[in-house]
């Protein structure tokens, strides 16, 4: 799969860093031996509508004619939107078919970093597969993912747990308030990611720090050092509860729920919008039916 990908990659514009997502990368759970799903990319570039320009001229059929149209007359800041990051989709090539979503280096490291928006740093919470590694990006996607374990950690609101119920948290923050969940994605989408990449997952996520213990299989929360750890949370959330901090519990956690709700309610919306300029309203209609007969799949 990984030569696939890089023959693919290897035939448009450089890019700074590639990593692969998905089902079509990963296994999940529910999924079978006949399925071939779509293979996501997430390509880092250091000019996003010059990386296009230059893509339109070596391979035109990425592209819808809408599509070519919004690449070349809109501003950057309309191609980047909220979130950054511009996708084409339902690209056939060598008998796969394959979306990317291209990035500028400056905005990943930024949205890693602040968790401003979350669109990104929550898909790097989950398992990636870097086919073309950048060191302080990889840096910074360790450190997401700590202060992702953090979050998790805290919201269980427990003392002792299971690995799964954190990672089933941890999976889920990207997908609360997700308009798509509500229409278009298999509603078992957070459980069949955490069951399909539950090994990778350990190797990801360190449960041996001062705050959190691996007891014989049983996760042991220090509740004192978790709350403290709270200051140390990407700058975005930490300035939206900041004045909570010395609330109860519960409230902290109904306010932590609710920002994750709210910006990735406002991101999937736009982000959707803009899938429909850049794509062309039929492979937006061939994407959208794809995912709907994954939702309803038995």
């Amino acid at each position: 799969m990984k030569d696939e990908i890089k023959k693919f990659i290897e035939k448009r514009p450089q890019v700074k860093a590639a990593y692969g997502y998905g089902s079509g990368v990963f296994k999940q759970a529910g999924y079978t031996k006949k399925d071939k799903p779509q293979i996501d990319l997430i390509l880092v570039v250091d000019d996003l509508k010059k990386w296009h320009i230059e893509n339109m001229k070596l391979n035109k059929k990425d592209y819808s004619m809408l599509g070519k149209v919004y690449f070349k007359n809109s501003s950057i800041s309309k191609l980047k939107g909220t979130t950054g990051i511009t996708y084409v989709s339902n690209i056939k090539e060598n008998g796969n078919t394959f979306k990317y979503g291209t990035i500028e280096k400056g905005d990943l490291l930024k949205y890693l970093n602040t968790w401003e928006s979350f669109y990104l740093p929550g898909r790097f919470q989950k398992t990636v597969y870097p086919i073309i590694e950048d060191e302080s990006l990889k840096e910074a996607i360790e450190k997401n993912r700590e202060k992702a374990l953090i979050l998790s950690a805290y919201l269980t609101g427990l003392p002792k747990v299971n690995r799964k119920d954190i990672y089933q948290i941890l999976c889920g923050l990207s997908y609360l308030g997700d308009t798509r969940m509500k229409f278009a994605e298999n509603p078992r989408k957070v459980l069949n990611i955490v069951d399909g990449s539950y090994n990778e997952l350990n190797k990801i996520y360190n449960f041996d720090t001062d705050y959190i213990k691996d007891d014989c299989g049983e996760i042991v929360i220090d509740r004192d050092k978790i709350e403290e750890e709270l200051g140390m949370l990407p700058e975005a959330l930490f300035n939206y509860i900041k004045d909570d901090l010395s609330s109860d519990d519960q409230i902290i956690r109904q306010k932590i729920y609710g920002y994750f709700t709210e910006l990735n309610k406002k991101e999937s919306s736009k982000q959707t919008i803009k899938g429909i300029y850049t794509n062309g309203i039929c492979r937006s209609i061939s994407y959208a039916a794809k995912k709907l007969s994954k939702k309803f799949k038995k």
